[in-house]
């Protein structure tokens, strides 16, 4: 039984889950054909009226073999002596963002990126009907060259608490707001945009950004440029916008970096929490280029070896 532990020392929570078996190798079950292997279809977008659990889909979601959070468990909340555990009901799920082995969202048509994006949205609007889910992260782990590859999908992963790093920055905005009466995103992206030695690209709806403070080299932020608290709110035609948006950043990171292993993740405020005037969602996307050394390991440091405003010039200048 997987559980979700509290570290009263640190605030933190962890998830003990035993070591999932390996695979066995053997072909892949996310690709068309072999539907059985991946289990069943939790949504999926199709365009020539195949039936469920066939080929024929360009976009498809289904539930993690070995799942993190499962939404058949009962939620509990117990006490432990002094600690604290909850069970982990929620949700892991895969979006299978293309029928073809090899893709990355880099290479996807506009089309298809677009319908990743916009399926994203369909789950998180699923999901949030359950009322003990409290959060849902969108993620996706790109692997390095030279790493077998695997089918391209995205994490979906809702649970009964709010995570941890979304909690820390909720209380930085949330602090922001209440001092000034503003959003700290927006009045972030004025600085930005006015200084421009950071920004990547500007479109219409989005700014992509070097942050002040990356993390890591080329860590970059795409954000819309009007005030929205939640990813699932944009309307349909900013999607499309951050679809090419999305697309040109990843291939400009590939030139720059030569093909880099990257996190991506978004960033939406919970909805649990009446976050609409002081949340910003967000996407952040940071390369895999350096390792956690133990200096970082024991202070909680990041090591940025990349000036940001270097890791700016670098990208604006890496025209795929």
């Amino acid at each position: 039984m997987n559980e979700l532990r509290k570290d009263p020392t640190r605030g933190q929570w962890v998830l003990i889950r035993p070591e999932p078996p390996a695979g066995d190798g053997s072909e892949c079950p996310y690709c068309p054909g072999a539907e059985a292997a991946s289990g069943p279809e939790i949504a999926a977008y199709r365009k020539d009226g195949s039936a469920p659990n066939t080929p024929g889909w360009m976009v498809r979601v289904v539930a993690e073999r070995d799942p993190y959070f499962r939404i058949e468990d009962e939620l509990v909340r117990e006490g432990v002596g002094m600690f604290d555990m909850i069970t982990p009901r929620g949700a892991s799920e895969l979006i299978v963002e293309s029928p073809r082995h090899d893709d990355t969202l880099a290479t996807i048509d506009l089309e298809q990126l677009e319908d990743v994006l916009w399926l994203y949205r369909d789950r998180l609007l699923d999901l949030k009907r359950d009322s003990q889910i409290r959060d849902i992260l969108i993620s996706r782990r790109h692997k390095k060259p030279g790493v077998a590859r695997h089918h391209p999908y995205s994490r979906v992963t809702a649970i009964p608490i709010v995570f941890d790093e979304k909690r820390r920055e909720l209380r930085e905005v949330r602090e922001y707001y209440q001092y000034k009466r503003r959003c700290l995103y927006c009045d972030l992206l004025r600085q930005e945009i006015t200084a421009r030695e950071r920004v990547v690209r500007l479109t219409k709806s989005f700014a992509c950004i070097v942050p002040y403070a990356a993390r890591g080299p080329l860590e970059t932020w795409i954000l819309p440029r009007r005030h929205q608290s939640l990813f699932e709110d944009a309307p349909r035609h900013e999607y499309a916008s951050l679809a090419r948006l999305l697309g040109d950043i990843l291939r400009r990171m590939n030139k720059a970096l030569d093909f880099p292993p990257y996190n991506l993740l978004i960033h939406s405020a919970p909805f649990s929490e009446h976050a609409a005037d002081y949340y910003h969602w967000h996407v952040e996307i940071i390369p895999k280029l350096t390792k956690v050394a133990g200096f970082e390991w024991a202070t909680g440091f990041y090591l940025n070896p990349t000036a940001p405003e270097e890791a700016a010039a670098v990208l604006r200048d890496a025209r795929p």
